[in-house]
């Protein structure tokens, strides 16, 4: 079924998996629709991430997790994609949960945000967004400080899907983190001598300007008056 080209029949399939799973138990099940990521079609592989992510949501995400995290070490991209993307069904529908499972899947993030390969990085920034607004306020920053260091060489990506795959997750880490955390990330690129790379900086502080506007101001940094430019903000440094 997770072969039809009706969309309904495929949902009906990836539904009838999580309910026999609820029944037997999920190992019986993830044995079978695992040996389904190393086939070659992108549609079944799809559905059977999909799959998997009904089976954890139906089982509990700690029955499934130490099976997808082995499956990963298979040195195949269709298999390491079909992981990743799991991941990214999971975190999208189990939302806090995340919070207790975060630390075991960052070494796994960590390792596919730094592959060569583009997809490997675009599906492993989409799965970071839906971890960071999962957990956001879960007391889980130093994790996500760890895995923003791998996010931020991507901006500058050329590709259209990735660049903006990235962008989503520099959004979502600055929930989790904090608009002050990603303005000193910014605020290192916004003069710099290359044009190419000014822009991009330029258009990460822009979305954060647009998204948090209110909190940035206490966190700019203290600049000097000058002859004709007057910077002093005395109703904010009174506080200092």
């Amino acid at each position: 079924m997770l072969k039809a080209d009706k969309m309904s029949l495929r949902r009906a399939g990836m539904n009838t998996i999580g309910y026999i799973a609820k029944v037997i138990g999920p190992w019986d099940v993830l044995e079978i629709i695992l040996l389904n990521l190393h086939l070659q079609g992108r549609q079944n592989r799809d559905c059977t991430a999909l799959a998997i992510a009904i089976v954890a949501e139906t089982c509990l995400l700690f029955t499934v997790l130490p099976a997808l995290m082995n499956e990963y070490r298979v040195l195949d991209l269709n298999v390491q994609r079909g992981v990743l993307q799991s991941l990214y069904f999971l975190f999208e529908s189990i939302g806090a949960k995340g919070k207790d499972y975060i630390y075991a899947v960052t070494p796994l993030l960590a390792d596919a945000l730094t592959d060569r390969d583009l997809v490997h990085r675009q599906i492993a920034v989409s799965a970071l967004k839906h971890l960071a607004l999962g957990v956001a306020g879960l007391s889980r920053e130093d994790v996500f400080v760890h895995l923003l260091n791998h996010v931020w060489p991507n901006i500058f990506e050329t590709s259209p899907l990735v660049i903006d795959a990235v962008m989503e997750a520099i959004d979502g880490l600055r929930v989790a983190l904090g608009p002050a955390v990603i303005l000193n990330y910014c605020l290192q690129g916004l003069f710099h001598p290359a044009r190419k790379v000014r822009e991009v900086y330029w258009k990460v502080y822009n979305s954060l300007h647009i998204e948090a506007q209110d909190a940035l101001v206490a966190f700019y940094p203290v600049l000097f008056d000058e002859d004709n430019n007057f910077y002093s903000r005395p109703e904010l440094m009174m506080f200092l």
